[in-house]
């Protein structure tokens, strides 16, 4: 569990019934504080989380006197946390259906860039009605085109992290986004005042009725309120909001250059300094038997893919670089990122070198040996070929359960001015994290998401996404 005093969780609830207490309970044990807003529930449900609110220091309950709709719930909410002094909020579904266990690593995502909406990719479960699936295709075909690109996923899916201050000032002042238009709106109107946008994956549950499952959707006055939303923020965008929406997408590229151009921009540097885990203590030899087993687990892996968020940290930066994608490896063919946010590029790396993939044709980039020399490296990373890696690095490292974590050192002065110091982050047979050093202020860093359901690439994902 983890206590913030600048992010909090915000649930607006009506009528959610039995399920509220046990969801609130759950999120309590990832994350505190929790803020709970009650929009006019008239079933009882509010009363035992009231209760809990007395013993619980961490719980606050808000209750609005009637009900006006999820948007009002999440700005009263917003409001007052502002109020507290606190400057963000993850806002989650009360009835169960939002992933709990996904909260910090949410949080921590907003915390490494504090402008940005943090936006939830949903992942569907098998039981998930395909009326749900397909019938939001409109909505993100519309916000797409809303935004001049694909930079939200799921427009309609509500888990994720505001920045406070600037979703009440983009929608606090307006009569719309006050019901079910509150997501897509509040979305939109952020990326058209120029917030990062980042999407990160989250599972979804979904509940039937006979499960306790509730759903509040008013089909006529719901459809016709997203549909008026839609119409002013198309008429928005044609009459006035596309200049400044154009100038935001060109920040956006030139922030975004693929991951082989970023490590041959890299100057040479001083390495920073070692972590607790690089004495004799920790020192792998990849033929111990706790190491030599996970390896041969990476060994036989299926094709994987995963959502990935990237960190590209500068000198002469203050702000970080943050980029957005899907990871897919295949142990034949190499690595394939194909970044989402805040352009659409894929990078290819693989035994031939690095392609370079965009709308307008691809390119190879040019050859480099520090580009080649980190690239090679992570290739053998994804694969944790401990045995080939220390060849070129010094290896150390841990495990703490499921757990893992891998430091490598350059044996060569020439490694250590191409690539730097390389840590790696895994839980059993999944990497979580990649953090390539060349200073304390000049860094890239890889969160990967837990990987998809396994499945072998079909011909077309192969054909569009490695060579």
């Amino acid at each position: 569990m983890t206590i913030s005093s600048s992010h909090l969780v915000l649930l607006p609830t009506y009528n959610t019934g039995p399920r509220l207490l046990a969801v609130v309970t759950e999120v309590l044990q990832h994350w505190q504080p929790v803020l709970v807003v009650v929009d006019g529930s008239t079933d009882g449900s509010e009363r035992p989380l009231l209760d809990l609110a007395r013993q619980e220091p961490a719980l606050s309950v808000l209750v609005l006197p009637m009900n006006s709709g999820k948007g009002s719930a999440v700005l009263a909410g917003a409001q007052a946390a502002l109020d507290r002094g606190f400057s963000h909020a993850l806002v989650m579904d009360a009835d169960g259906q939002h992933p709990a266990g996904s909260i910090r690593e949410f949080m921590a995502a907003s915390q490494r860039q504090p402008a940005a909406l943090v936006l939830g990719r949903p992942v569907f479960p098998p039981n998930v009605p395909a009326v749900r699936l397909h019938g939001r295709k409109l909505s993100v075909g519309l916000v797409h085109l809303e935004l001049l690109g694909a930079v939200v996923a799921d427009p309609l899916f509500g888990f994720r992290v505001y920045p406070l201050a600037p979703l009440l000032a983009v929608l606090g002042p307006r009569h719309g986004g006050r019901r079910y238009d509150f997501d897509t709106e509040a979305a939109v109107r952020l990326g058209w005042a120029g917030a990062p946008l980042l999407n990160l994956a989250a599972p979804v549950r979904y509940f039937s009725r006979a499960e306790g499952g509730v759903s509040h959707f008013h089909y006529l006055r719901d459809n016709v309120s997203l549909v008026w939303m839609h119409t002013r923020l198309l008429a928005e965008l044609l009459f006035f909001r596309w200049p400044a929406l154009l100038r935001h997408h060109r920040e956006w590229r030139h922030q975004a250059a693929a991951l082989a151009f970023l490590l041959l921009c890299l100057p040479p540097g001083h390495a920073a300094a070692p972590d607790g885990l690089v004495n004799a203590a920790h020192r792998i030899e990849p033929t111990a038997a706790t190491w030599s087993l996970l390896a041969l687990a990476f060994a036989s892996q299926p094709d994987i893919t995963a959502d990935f968020s990237e960190r590209r940290q500068f000198p002469f930066r203050k702000e970080p670089v943050e980029l957005t994608g899907e990871v897919r490896v295949s142990a034949t063919r190499g690595l394939s990122l194909r970044y989402l946010v805040p352009e659409a590029r894929t990078v290819i790396l693989d035994a031939q070198g690095v392609l370079v993939r965009e709308p307008a044709g691809q390119k190879a980039a040019p050859a480099d040996p520090r580009a080649g020399a980190a690239n090679e490296a992570l290739l053998r990373i994804l694969r944790l070929d401990l045995v080939t890696l220390q060849r070129d690095f010094e290896l150390y490292g841990e495990h703490d359960g499921a757990a893992w974590t891998l430091v490598m050192l350059p044996r060569t002065a020439a490694l250590q001015r191409n690539v730097g110091r390389i840590t790696v982050d895994g839980e059993a047979v999944t990497i979580r994290r990649i953090e390539i050093r060349r200073t304390p202020t000049q860094s890239i860093e890889i969160l990967i998401a837990p990987p998809r359901p396994a499945r072998a690439f079909t011909a077309a994902e192969l054909k569009q996404y490695f060579r």
